[in-house]
């Protein structure tokens, strides 16, 4: 009986891939166009440009499966989502870009966290191991940035807290929910919220903005499906650890791209962080192989 688990939880990783290449699209948009356009106005245009592309992709399969079961708590869900993204789109505009995917990669650990009671996941030993030492990773990288901008840090890391809530909710909501709903809904809701905070600050785009524009709305599609996908086959706590491996990525085009420094304490932090995600991922392939 234990073979599908294991089976569920290597799909769920490889789901999680998808997510981290999701992500990455994400931070380099926002890195991009942060100097010309408010972060309202980029929330505004991620859902929009998803909400469209989600509607052309799902519309010939019919609306019926897109009208979702639990609407109350998608609508919560998405005021989590969209109090992160603020959290962590406002901190891009001043710490560097390493640094912010750095602080977003204590969600895994929060989330498992809150997974134990709440979604009475089993957390064992491995897993505990790899996320402890991936947050030890974090610190390295954080240590020296600290000092210099502090409500900044504090901002992304209470973002942080909310994409954690965010997730188990996601997990609870893919118990009833497609991908492709949760994904369509969550696009129509911030489109309409986020209308208003956007007209206020609108500045009006220029063409060369229109392919960041729409990296940014396809990539948090590619994102939140990939993560419905994955978090509906998968524990909380072996899909977000893959996340790590975002960090030695973004650091390493934010320096090429934008010349944003990546110190030795970047450096230790990204070893250790991948390090523990690369042990974490191995322990669990061979609990996989492992004869039942």
């Amino acid at each position: 009986m234990a073979e599908p688990q294991l089976s569920n939880n290597l799909r769920g990783a490889l789901w999680g891939l998808g997510m981290v290449a999701g992500l990455s699209g994400v931070s380099i948009a926002i890195r991009t166009l942060k100097p010309d356009i408010a972060v309202e106005e980029l929330l505004f245009f991620r859902a929009l440009v998803g909400l469209i592309a989600i509607t052309l992709i799902m519309a010939p399969k019919g609306w019926r499966g897109l009208i979702p079961r639990r609407p109350g708590l998608q609508i919560v869900r998405n005021l989590f989502h969209m109090s992160a993204q603020y959290c962590m789109f406002s901190a891009v505009v001043i710490i560097p870009l390493a640094e912010v995917t750095a602080l977003e990669f204590t969600v895994p650990l929060i989330t498992a966290l809150m997974a134990a009671p709440l979604l009475k996941e089993k957390i064992g030993r491995t897993r505990w191991i790899g996320m402890i030492v991936g947050f030890i990773g974090i610190l390295f990288v954080v240590r020296p940035v600290f000092e210099v901008v502090p409500p900044a840090m504090l901002i992304a890391i209470f973002g942080a807290v909310l994409f954690s809530y965010n997730t188990i909710l996601v997990k609870i909501l893919s118990e009833v929910e497609e991908a492709s709903t949760m994904v369509f809904v969550m696009n129509v809701i911030q489109t309409l919220v986020l209308l208003g905070p956007a007209l206020y600050v609108w500045t009006s785009p220029e063409w060369h903005h229109l392919p960041w524009l729409l990296l940014l709305g396809l990539s948090g599609i590619l994102t939140h499906y990939c993560l419905s996908r994955a978090l509906a086959i998968a524990d909380v706590s072996v899909v977000l650890p893959l996340d790590f491996l975002r960090l030695p990525f973004i650091a390493l085009i934010a320096y090429w791209v934008w010349g944003e420094t990546f110190s030795p304490w970047s450096a230790i932090g990204a070893v250790i962080i991948v390090g523990s995600s690369y042990f974490a991922i191995r322990k669990v392939r061979r609990e996989i192989n492992k004869p039942s």
